[in-house]
């Protein structure tokens, strides 16, 4: 007679090893995770900010970047800082995931120029558990984001 079954310590091993290949698959999804959550958020801010340098230019006026922290965000005004964020012309609140902006550079306010599509240097870092990553505005208004530490996909690195 042939038996056509599984016995129970083949049923144990498939089992153990399933268990084993899931752990490890959702640690590394939890990863990945993290690296896309910070390549999408330096995407949006870098593209917050091009588009206050296409409305200064395109209106010919000077725009200030201010920086809240708790929840972070960042507020585009005329002058002086406003008392919160969406009291600002334009504003850009923190996507809902784990990253936090550490620090702007240089200053705590700094200016987008409309004349002739000029900036004031400065720098964002932004950071969560898995890696940093930084956007740069140049003097002539470039601005470009790129991956400190770590391997994120679609951030070339610095």
């Amino acid at each position: 007679m042939q038996n056509w079954g599984f016995s129970l310590l083949e049923l144990l091993i498939t089992i153990c090893i399933s268990a084993i290949l899931v752990t490890i698959g959702v640690e590394h999804w939890k990863e990945q995770q993290l690296r896309n959550e910070l390549a999408y958020t330096t995407k949006q801010l870098g593209y917050f900010l091009y588009e206050v340098q296409i409305k200064a230019s395109i209106k010919n006026e000077n725009y200030i970047i201010h920086q809240f922290t708790s929840p972070w965000c960042i507020a585009i005004t005329h002058d002086e800082k406003p008392a919160s964020c969406s009291e600002g012309v334009l504003y850009f609140m923190k996507p809902d995931n784990s990253v936090e902006i550490s620090e702007l550079l240089n200053n705590k306010n700094a200016l987008i120029l409309g004349r002739r599509n000029l900036a004031q240097t400065m720098s964002f870092q932004l950071k969560n558990k898995i890696g940093t990553s930084r956007i740069f505005i140049s003097l002539f208004g470039r601005i470009r984001f790129c991956a400190e530490n770590s391997y994120i996909t679609g951030l070339p690195r610095c």
